[in-house]
């Protein structure tokens, strides 16, 4: 399920770094924990595990904040009026829960941020959205990076590599990564050998290939994408991508997309 808040900003400076992600995760921990605590350590500390595994899914992913008139001045992202967008979404109905009964526990009136860098802002609403048709082949857009990694040998060690759309591995580590995660809500395995991600070409060269976005999250550097995307494979793999996020590191702010209806110009419209 994926749901909308819409904020008001209220502080006289709303002023936040360009890399507030840390700040976005720390509030939706926040919110869940406001509803049960215990769910949010859980989530927090373990997370959902596949066997004895160490790596646990948070199994939710975030979009950027959108909307009203900002402006970037350095390093910092100004919200001048008008109204703030943010997308939250997870295939898991507890989390989904425990965020929205969370989110009014205290008040309408959040903070975005910690100690020096505090912005307030107003709840004016939270709404679930509709889910779209999961189809064999979809296209998407991104509301928040998407990442992949994979660990490469270097002469100083192994290292973290984050691979681009166009590098070989990138679709099958996508792949892989979602199989996983439908494995943990389903509780079954699921094939598709000919899923592939193909990113909007046209875009990109208009971009002059300028389509990776590197993020800061807690002193770490993440590099990932944004730009319009094909889908093509099982429809239940798109869904848990849609759901929990495509690719890696969704409860940082990675992953998030939202389907692009292209119109039946066949049929006038």
């Amino acid at each position: 399920m994926r749901v909308k808040f819409t904020f008001l900003p209220i502080s006289r400076k709303a002023a936040l770094p360009i890399n507030y992600n840390y700040f976005l995760t720390s509030l939706i921990y926040k919110f869940i924990g406001n509803s049960s605590r215990d769910y949010s350590a859980f989530l927090h500390d373990e997370g959902y595990r596949l066997g004895e595994s160490k790596k646990g899914f948070k199994l939710f992913t975030f979009s950027t904040l959108r909307g009203g008139k900002y402006r970037a001045d350095h390093g910092e992202i100004v919200f001048q009026s008008g109204h703030v967008r943010w997308e939250i979404s997870s295939p898991v109905n507890d989390f989904i829960q425990h965020l929205i009964e969370g989110a009014f526990a205290k008040g309408r009136e959040i903070i975005i941020g910690q100690e020096e860098v505090e912005v307030r802002f107003l709840i004016e609403s939270i709404e679930t959205l509709p889910r779209p048709e999961f189809k064999g082949t979809m296209r998407f857009t991104c509301l928040s990076p998407i990442t992949v990694s994979q660990s490469v040998s270097t002469p100083a060690g192994m290292k973290c590599h984050y691979l681009r759309p166009w590098e070989d591995g990138f679709s099958e580590a996508i792949r892989n990564n979602l199989a996983k995660k439908y494995r943990l809500v389903n509780g079954n395995e699921i094939g598709d050998s000919d899923f592939r991600i193909k990113i909007d070409t046209e875009y990109m060269n208009k971009r002059s290939g300028k389509i990776t976005k590197k993020i800061s999250f807690k002193g770490t550097d993440i590099i990932g994408f944004m730009a319009p995307f094909d889908v093509i494979g099982s429809p239940e793999l798109i869904e848990i991508g849609y759901e929990a996020g495509f690719g890696e590191k969704g409860s940082m702010g990675f992953g998030m997309a939202k389907e692009i209806v292209l119109n039946n110009l066949a049929d006038g419209n």
